[in-house]
């Protein structure tokens, strides 16, 4: 069973808790391998997948969305989990988040078994701006607070049910 662990990660938040969920899955005996949602041309060979994006503003980034659109067919043939990545601050601890705008439409559009939403990190130091304007970088270098809220220990909670519900359904070889 092979699993692609997808994800659009603009601050590495996202990235680091995609990169977990196949830790998690292989450790379970699960082959997974995490991949930036911009590096698949397709799905060929994957039995299962993880998609995630940081959240903006209530929204996936630009790529996941384009991602789940252009593999669309692909994913309605097999299982998909979908995580999000994004409070930060008090935000990431007061209360559950709703989740982003095209997640509704994701349901529709390709069923995934399950959303989460996962809080964020945010360093300054090692923050990619290289696809951001003049405006994102002032507003994001001064407005968002700094530090790590995710939660390790949900996040290997989450992975584990998936590994549990993949490794139920496989067929011994």
């Amino acid at each position: 069973m092979r699993v692609l662990v997808v994800h659009a990660s603009q601050f590495g938040a996202t990235k680091g808790i995609a990169e977990r969920i196949a830790e998690v899955l292989v450790r379970r005996g699960v082959r997974a391998e995490a991949y930036p949602v911009t590096e698949l041309s397709n799905l060929a060979g994957a039995n299962a997948v993880v998609i995630g994006s940081a959240v903006h503003a209530g929204h996936w980034l630009d790529d996941a969305t384009r991602f789940v659109y252009r593999h669309q067919d692909e994913l309605r043939q097999v299982p998909v989990w979908l995580f999000s990545s994004g409070p930060l601050g008090d935000r990431a601890v007061r209360s559950p988040q709703p989740d982003p705008k095209e997640v509704g439409a994701f349901r529709i559009l390709i069923s995934p078994r399950g959303h989460e939403v996962f809080a964020g990190a945010y360093d300054r130091e090692t923050a990619d701006f290289s696809h951001s304007g003049l405006i994102e970088r002032t507003v994001v270098s001064r407005m968002m607070p700094e530090g790590d809220w995710r939660d390790w220990e949900a996040t290997d909670r989450w992975a584990d049910e998936i590994a549990t519900a993949l490794l139920a359904t496989a067929v011994p070889a």
